[in-house]
């Protein structure tokens, strides 16, 4: 109960307003962008909102990051 009382006592961190920030930023970004398009992707085609395919790449490009950091770190340790 003591950690509950020092925390309503400090107020807002920092962090937690950065993150409402953020997240309004991201609700914001989601209204603004709710247009159809047409993706063309290999042989595929398919019709996706503006934010629903940021969101797609922005995920694929962070999990292709995290893959050649993996392999980099792997391979710095066999050496």
């Amino acid at each position: 109960m003591a950690d509950d009382n020092k925390s309503l006592e400090r107020g807002l961190s920092p962090s937690l307003i950065a993150g409402i920030v953020v997240a309004l930023a991201a609700i914001d970004f989601v209204a603004q962008n709710r247009n159809r398009i047409t993706i063309h992707f290999l042989f595929l085609s398919f019709d996706a909102r503006v934010w629903v395919a940021l969101l797609i790449t922005s995920v694929l490009a962070i999990v292709a990051a995290e893959l050649v950091g993996r392999h980099l770190r792997r391979q710095r340790k066999k050496s």
